[in-house]
């Protein structure tokens, strides 16, 4: 899967996606129309999950060095797992949005609470790069 599409979305401000993130083609997909939208300022995401085993070494973040959101400002995701390539997708997406306001994660039904502490203490607590220091970061449990 190309990590970037042959035309460049440039008008492209506001996706919204669901995503299976225990599926490599579709999460290579996803990535793909992200990284071709570099004037992207709002990201909202549905994951699901298809009950099937799922290999945790989905993402590999130095394949997405190039990656430029430059211009993104909210990220919400909804029904959020807690799967390997879910965390480390957010660290990304964190990682490569300077102007990030607003990082709002709302979790599925089936993240156990020692499952959300543990999500908490790696998201929050750990270091890893954050463009934007000042970006509001909310983690829900659905109502």
């Amino acid at each position: 899967m190309p990590q970037m599409l042959p035309t460049s979305l440039h008008r492209l401000k506001f996706l919204d996606l669901d995503v299976c993130f225990q599926k490599q083609d579709e999460l290579s997909s996803a990535l793909c129309v992200i990284n071709s939208s570099p004037n992207l300022e709002n990201l909202s995401l549905t994951m699901f999950c298809n009950d099937e085993e799922t290999s945790d070494n989905l993402l590999d973040l130095q394949d997405y060095s190039g990656l430029n959101l430059d211009h993104l400002k909210e990220l919400e995701i909804t029904s959020f797992h807690n799967y390997a390539s879910e965390t480390e997708f957010v660290k990304l997406i964190m990682a490569k949005s300077p102007l990030l306001k607003k990082a709002q994660i709302e979790l599925s039904g089936c993240v156990s609470v020692d499952e959300e502490n543990k999500m908490l203490r790696d998201l929050l607590l750990l270091p890893f790069p954050r463009a934007s220091p000042s970006a509001n970061f909310i983690i829900e449990r659905p109502i």
